[in-house]
């Protein structure tokens, strides 16, 4: 397990395919057990981890539970426990990972700030009119948004990891396609299968949401 991130580093520019074939790599170097290839993965990601960072935590608004520096150095240290399947199982694993620390940290704010709130009150911050409803979040929605998320990718992994980059780690369709080495035509598709899934899923599990009449962002 790492103990510490490596610096953001100054990578020579490189082709998307060939930066794909680098990550590839490296990821079947740590699943024989390279311990090195994981900082070396980390170069390779860095700049998108901390974009993903960056993006979460400002829909958490002032009040943030966690520094996007501190947030990402988490994700490092979380990482060193996983043998990362290929890129989709790797991104898809750091938003999950990002949305627990969020939680986590959050928890323990709360409790530090004594507001009365116990430690299950946790919750990240999500934006529902991606969804089509009117812009209105409480931290039990939020663990309800995570649970389907969740339930999503039992039935329909691929959808399930779009969903998670774009409504929790904040990617654009182009970088989500990155990630996920499939097309920006898949991702929209995806993407819009996976939200009309959620929003199906909230409206049955809260009736009392009220939509906002569109189906929501690309």
């Amino acid at each position: 397990m790492p103990t510490s991130e490596p610096s953001q580093p100054d990578l020579a520019f490189t082709s998307p395919s060939e930066r794909a074939r680098i990550i590839d790599g490296l990821l079947q170097r740590r699943q024989r057990g390279d311990l090195s290839a994981l900082r070396e993965l980390w170069d390779q990601i860095y700049a998108e981890v901390h974009r993903m960072a960056r993006s979460r935590l400002r829909s958490e608004g002032p009040r943030r539970p966690i520094d996007t520096t501190v947030l990402v150095h988490e994700l490092y240290l979380k990482a060193g426990d996983v043998a990362f399947e290929n890129r989709a199982h790797l991104f898809g694993s750091l938003v999950r990972m990002m949305g627990q620390v969020i939680i986590d940290s959050g928890r323990r704010a709360q409790l530090e700030r004594r507001t009365g709130t116990t430690a299950s009150g946790g919750a990240i911050q999500l934006d529902l009119v991606q969804l089509g409803f009117d812009p209105v979040v409480t931290p039990e929605l939020s663990g309800a948004i995570v649970q389907a998320l969740d339930r999503l990718d039992a039935s329909t992994p691929r959808a399930a990891s779009v969903a998670w980059l774009r409504f929790v780690g904040g990617l654009e369709l182009e970088e989500t396609a990155t990630c996920l080495d499939i097309s920006r035509r898949t991702v929209v598709s995806d993407w819009k299968f996976a939200r009309a899934w959620l929003r199906r899923e909230l409206s049955t599990r809260y009736p009392e949401l009220s939509p906002d009449g569109s189906s929501g962002n690309l």
